[in-house]
């Protein structure tokens, strides 16, 4: 139950650096372009990394050997994931915004999911179904 707790909590502490993150890259864009914005986020974000990287000693070059070469995908993602968030919080909002954002990744989520492709088969169920229509009821609601 412990560890549930912390997951928990960790997700939350996630949820909210996402939101902080998103308002700080709207800003970037507005005032410097969607490449700049991607480019101060990355590049920070990755100096970042660096640092815990070699103060840690996390991971060997060849640990990553292991890994299938689609994984190196996730970079280029993170920078349409930063490029959307930049682009369209200055234009409808910081809320309306990570309402999409979060609409998109729980669809893309459950289809994963259902199909089993990148993470554990979980089948695709009504009550799935039912949230998944609820999600999509709610982000109109925000969107008006």
């Amino acid at each position: 139950m412990q560890s549930y707790i912390w997951v928990v909590l960790i997700g939350l502490v996630g949820g909210m650096a996402v939101a902080i993150q998103a308002a700080l890259a709207g800003i970037i864009s507005d005032r410097m372009g969607l490449i700049e914005n991607a480019l101060i986020v990355f590049g920070s974000g990755f100096i970042f990394a660096l640092v815990l990287f070699l103060t840690f000693r996390a991971g060997q070059p060849r640990d990553w050997s292991a890994l299938p070469w689609y994984v190196i995908l996730a970079g280029p993602l993170g920078i349409v994931i930063i490029m959307s968030i930049g682009y369209g919080i200055p234009r409808i909002g910081l809320a309306s915004t990570l309402t999409l954002i979060i609409l998109s990744q729980l669809v893309i989520g459950a289809v994963l999911d259902h199909y089993g492709w990148l993470t554990i088969p979980r089948p695709m169920d009504l009550p799935r179904l039912i949230g998944i229509g609820l999600l999509i009821l709610g982000t109109w609601v925000v969107l008006r």
